[in-house]
């Protein structure tokens, strides 16, 4: 449960949205390495599930960069909220 608190909890521990995508892209193969020694092992069948269930990992952080791309584009589109670097006249 530790593992998931910087990613979904809305607490002061929660990353922002460049975070929780690094968060998640880097420990996806990183909780696989321990599934590749028990394939190394020999017992293929162990490894091979401890890999399916990583699997959450990583459709996650595709879902959240996705959100965050079109996020980041809604803000980028919309003239009222976007930043303008220091021009205060509407465009």
């Amino acid at each position: 449960m530790l593992f998931w608190i910087p990613v979904l909890a809305r607490t002061r521990h929660r990353l922002g949205d460049v975070g929780r995508c690094l968060y998640l892209f880097l420990a996806a193969p990183l909780l696989d390495l321990p599934a590749v020694g028990v394939i190394a092992a020999g017992h293929s069948a162990g490894g091979l599930t401890m890999i399916v269930a990583m699997l959450p990992i990583g459709v996650l952080a595709a879902a959240l960069t996705w959100e965050w791309v079109n996020r980041e584009e809604r803000l980028a589109a919309d003239p009222v909220t976007a930043p303008t670097d220091g021009d205060t006249h509407a465009r």
